[in-house]
């Protein structure tokens, strides 16, 4: 095991928000990058507090899981 053990499903920044808002984008057009970044912001906005916390609480667990297995992968 490295120092630095990489596992990708611990990856915070893809771990709930991204498929959120690909799913959310999927087959939506805009004719502008303001218009997208207009339209993100307010998706974002709109995510209520639940979502956050509640995805967020699923990465501590998924933390613990890998922490357990010393660095191991974690599946789902």
């Amino acid at each position: 095991m490295s120092d630095h053990p990489y596992s990708p499903d611990l990856a915070t920044n893809d771990f709930h928000l991204f498929p959120e808002l690909k799913n959310w984008l999927g087959g939506k057009k805009f004719q502008t990058t303001k218009e997208l970044q207009r339209n993100v912001k307010a998706r974002l906005t709109s995510l209520v507090e639940s979502f956050f916390e509640e995805e967020i609480g699923n990465l501590v667990h998924r933390y613990n899981k890998c922490l357990n297995l010393h660095g191991d992968y974690v599946e789902k």
